[in-house]
């Protein structure tokens, strides 16, 4: 987890030097939307961030599937378990002994 987080530390501060070096205006054009004299900076942030978002909410959805599946394997393993204990008490009934009349 820390090397993780030392990583993305390390990402961050790469970029913000990139950024920090070219600050020059630049024309974007996208899908139709044109963009005039906009700080390159910000367009690196920007898509920096829009990246980010993708990969939080990618991680997350995996982490919800992850979470729904413990969840259910934890419900079957404990109905198994209790199937196990009734079927442990069925066979000490069957071993104990008669009463005799």
């Amino acid at each position: 987890m820390q090397v993780n987080i030392v990583l993305v530390l390390i990402i961050t501060v790469l970029i913000s030097i990139f950024a920090v070096q070219n600050t020059s205006p630049v024309d974007i054009n996208f899908l139709g939307w044109s963009f005039r004299q906009i700080s390159l900076v910000l367009v690196i942030i920007f898509s920096f961030a829009v990246g980010a978002l993708a990969v939080f909410f990618l991680a997350l959805t995996k982490q919800l599937k992850s979470a729904l599946k413990i969840r259910e394997l934890s419900g079957q393993n404990k109905k198994l378990a209790e199937e196990i204990e009734g079927l442990k008490s069925e066979i000490n009934k069957q071993k104990e002994p008669a009463p005799s009349d």
